[in-house]
Formats: C-alpha cells, sequence, structure tokens
C-alpha cells in the first residue's frame, strides 16, 4: 500500500473517528482544523495562519475516495452526481484544449 500524506492521514483520523465526515465538506474541515490545533479562544487570522488549506484537505478527500479508502454515502454521491450534472447543463461537455507552442 502508498505511504500517506500528512494530509491524507489527518482525513483518514477523521474518518475513523466521524466516518460521515466526508460527505459534508464543513464537517471535514472542522474535524482537521480541530486536529491541527484550531483554538477557539484565538482569532479566526490567527487559527487560518495555522491550518491547512480548504483545497489541500479537499484533495487528499478526493485521492483517499480514488483510493477506495474512504466511501461517500448514497446521498453524497447522488448530490455530488447532480451539481456535476448541473455544470454539464450550463456549460456543456468538457473537452480538451490543445495550445500551440
Amino acid at each position: 500500500m502508498r505511504r500517506l500524506t500528512d494530509k491524507q492521514q489527518k482525513v483518514m483520523a477523521a474518518y475513523d473517528t466521524d466516518p460521515n465526515c466526508v460527505n459534508e465538506e464543513h464537517r471535514l474541515l472542522e474535524a482537521v482544523w480541530l486536529k491541527e490545533g484550531w483554538d477557539n479562544n484565538r482569532s479566526l487570522y490567527w487559527n487560518l495562519q495555522r491550518v491547512s488549506h480548504p483545497e489541500s484537505i479537499s484533495r487528499a478527500r478526493r485521492k483517499l475516495h480514488e483510493l477506495g479508502l474512504i466511501t461517500y454515502s448514497e446521498e453524497s454521491l447522488e448530490r455530488r452526481m447532480g451539481y456535476y450534472k448541473e455544470m454539464q447543463d450550463e456549460y456543456g461537455q468538457p473537452y480538451m484544449v490543445f495550445l500551440d507552442e
């Protein structure tokens, strides 16, 4: 099995504690940030300087799902597919763009 990054390990720890946290982005952020030392007695600025970026946590969650280490609920999968279809309807099918060098 491949070695997990630090962020992936934190997401896995949150998932092991609460498997539903991966279905809701805000719950996952809360769980990871608390593990990273979020302090409610400090300012928002102070805390945000010390925790992982939300995008990094989302990337780690997606990678763990691709590796089959975490699973999403059926409801979450349906919601994600709905968002994807809305984007397709609004912007069309994705296509490759080749730029001349």
